[in-house]
C-alpha cells in the first residue's frame, strides 16, 4: 500500500526538523504510540523502536516496528523497517522552506506482516498513517506558534 500526505505550516524549517527528528518524544504528540525510543545512533543514522496500537472503527492492530532512519538535515528523513509487524515499511519525509511556511511531504510504502481484512484493512492502515502525519504537523504548528509568542499555543 502506498500513502502520500502533504501539509504546509507557518513555521521555520528548523522547528519542523526538530519535531520530525525528536523520535524519543513522539509519544507526547502521536496519540497511538505507547513508546518511541532511539536504540542506537551513528552519525546521521538512528535505530528507532516504536510500539503502540492503531486502527479504524472496530479494527485495531498492534504497531511494533524497529526502523533504520537516515537524516539529511534539514531537508528530509528516510526510514525503513528492519523488524516488527510490517514485512516492508519505507518512508520519506521532505521539508522545504517557502517564505514563512515549511512544506512537509510524506511518502510511504507499507506491507503488513499480518493479514488485513479486505474491506476495512487498507482504509484502517491508511487512516492510521494519515492521523500520525496530522499529529506531527500539529506539533510543528504548536511549536512554531509558541516561538512566535502566540499565547493560545501555550494552552
Amino acid at each position: 500500500m502506498l500513502v502520500e500526505a502533504k501539509a504546509s505550516v507557518r513555521a521555520d524549517v528548523r522547528i519542523a526538523w526538530e519535531v520530525l527528528t525528536a523520535y524519543d518524544r513522539y509519544t507526547e504528540f502521536i496519540s497511538e504510540l505507547k513508546s518511541s525510543r532511539i536504540l542506537a545512533r551513528s552519525g546521521a543514522t538512528a535505530i528507532v523502536e516504536q510500539k503502540g496500537e492503531t486502527g479504524f472503527f472496530l479494527f485495531h492492530f498492534p504497531l511494533e516496528v524497529v526502523f533504520s532512519v537516515t537524516e539529511q538535515a534539514p531537508s528530509g528523513v528516510t526510514s525503513r523497517a528492519i523488524s516488527g509487524t510490517f514485512r516492508e515499511m519505507t518512508s520519506v519525509y521532505e521539508l522545504t522552506q517557502d517564505g514563512d511556511r515549511v512544506h512537509l511531504t510524506y511518502r510511504g510504502r507499507l506491507v503488513p506482516a499480518f493479514r488485513l481484512p479486505p474491506l476495512v484493512g487498507v482504509p484502517a492502515l491508511r487512516s492510521a498513517v494519515e492521523k500520525q502525519f496530522t499529529e506531527l504537523v500539529h506539533e510543528i504548528d504548536r511549536r512554531a506558534a509558541i516561538e512566535r509568542g502566540d499565547e493560545k499555543a501555550r494552552q
